[in-house]
């Protein structure tokens, strides 16, 4: 009786585990007329989907961090704060479970930039 209630909440612990906290993958969705779409896509099939509008972007940028003795490096999105022009109101990162290698993450910030500085570009002229 003990061995199967055992089995049965560590079969619930998996389930929640795979449920709440395993990302099976990571997208990144850049409209440079609307905004960007940030989705996780869980092991059990939940996906969470976060969305920032264009206006609120300031920029998209690569930083770095020291983490266990070693450097990672990080996608992150700058956002406009409503109080003051020049400031920074948040730093949302990006891929947060994923974790690629600084290549992939200098591909991806390039595409960024390419659809920022478009988007800034049709913003501007008449």
């Amino acid at each position: 009786m003990i061995l199967s209630a055992a089995i049965f909440i560590t079969l619930i612990g998996l389930l929640s585990y795979l449920h709440f906290v395993k990302i099976d993958q990571e997208t990144l969705l850049i409209i440079d007329s609307l905004g960007i779409q940030m989705t996780s896509s869980y092991a059990s099939g939940k996906e969470s989907t976060t969305f920032i509008e264009m206006g609120k972007v300031k920029d998209v940028i690569i930083n770095e961090a020291i983490y266990m003795q070693k450097v990672i490096y990080y996608l992150c999105i700058l956002l406009n704060d409503p109080m003051e022009p020049n400031g920074i109101s948040q730093v949302v990162p990006v891929f947060q479970s994923a974790k690629p290698r600084l290549d992939c993450l200098i591909e991806v910030y390039r595409s960024c930039q390419e659809i920022l500085a478009h988007g800034k570009a049709t913003s501007t002229s008449p």
